[in-house]
């Protein structure tokens, strides 16, 4: 189904049918259960720590991580990079 096929189904929809309900209880129902069968939209988690123990719990690690030696060069970070893309 092309785009403007499945817009003029929506407006379809709308008029044969919701545009029918004069009662607000029937559409609140009908607007309940839209949102829960729609797909839930993710909100991606920030790049931020989220309380001041937790800041400093990944400093402490990553100046462990730097004291044993456990890092990499930026070149090897650039390659790393590119291959999320």
């Amino acid at each position: 189904m092309t785009a403007m096929e499945l817009q003029q189904w929506k407006k379809n929809f709308v008029e044969d049918y919701l545009d029918e309900i004069d009662d607000l209880e029937v559409l609140e129902k009908i607007k309940k259960y839209v949102k829960r069968v729609m797909p839930k939209k993710e909100n991606p988690r920030p790049c931020v720590v989220h309380s001041q123990e937790e800041m400093i719990a990944a400093i402490r690690k990553s100046e462990e991580d730097i004291k044993h030696g456990r890092i990499i060069s930026n070149e090897e970070l650039e390659k790393e990079i590119e291959t999320w893309f």
